[in-house]
């Protein structure tokens, strides 16, 4: 299974992603919205975001761990893993997803993300809820994938705090602690 196409590039005057041939798909964003706006029709607010955080969290570690196999990345101690946490707001620019930056709170992370694409699609929606669950899952499922390269592992979670799409500045989302730390992702136009 191939994650991402070889080649990847932006437009420079439209910003649109563009890849090397036609012979790839890219997960737009018009595509994770439209996939929020079934689950939400068809199963309703209380399972879907659930399915969403999990289903991120997951894909994106078990991605995470095969590329972080091939690069044999290594990290050497909590400072690095800090570090390498710290760029993660870097990877959904990247991709379109939203521009980010991290404030670190002792051991907390806070994703501050501007621009959710999700979010702002649901922004005028009427939901008045918190819908950065992709982001959320994708930060969480990314760090534990790193974490694991440092001894005692630690465990992440990311929980939506703040929403754009609740009428919020910003989201952040916070992860939870057994020897786990939170990640807070504040979604602006995020919170956890």
């Amino acid at each position: 299974m191939v994650d991402f196409p070889g080649f990847v590039t932006r437009d420079s005057e439209t910003r649109y992603l563009l890849v090397g041939d036609d012979g790839h798909v890219l997960l737009s964003n018009s595509i994770i919205a439209e996939i929020y706006h079934r689950l939400f029709s068809a199963l309703g607010y209380e399972k879907t975001p659930k399915i969403i955080y999990e289903s991120a969290k997951k894909g994106t570690y078990q991605v995470q761990k095969n590329l972080i196999a091939a690069y044999r990345v290594t990290l050497k101690d909590e400072e690095d893993l800090s570090n390498r946490i710290s760029r993660l707001p870097l990877y959904i620019q990247t991709c379109g997803h939203g521009r980010g930056k991290t404030v670190q709170r002792g051991e907390e992370f806070i994703f501050m993300v501007r621009h959710s694409s999700v979010a702002e699609s649901f922004k005028n929606s009427g939901l008045e809820r918190p819908v950065c669950h992709f982001l959320a899952g994708f930060f969480a499922g990314m760090a534990e994938a790193y974490a694991e390269l440092v001894k005692p592992s630690i465990s992440y979670s990311c929980v939506e705090t703040k929403c754009v799409a609740t009428g919020d500045p910003h989201t952040v989302e916070l992860p939870n602690q057994r020897r786990e730390t939170c990640l807070i992702l504040e979604i602006g136009t995020l919170h956890a």
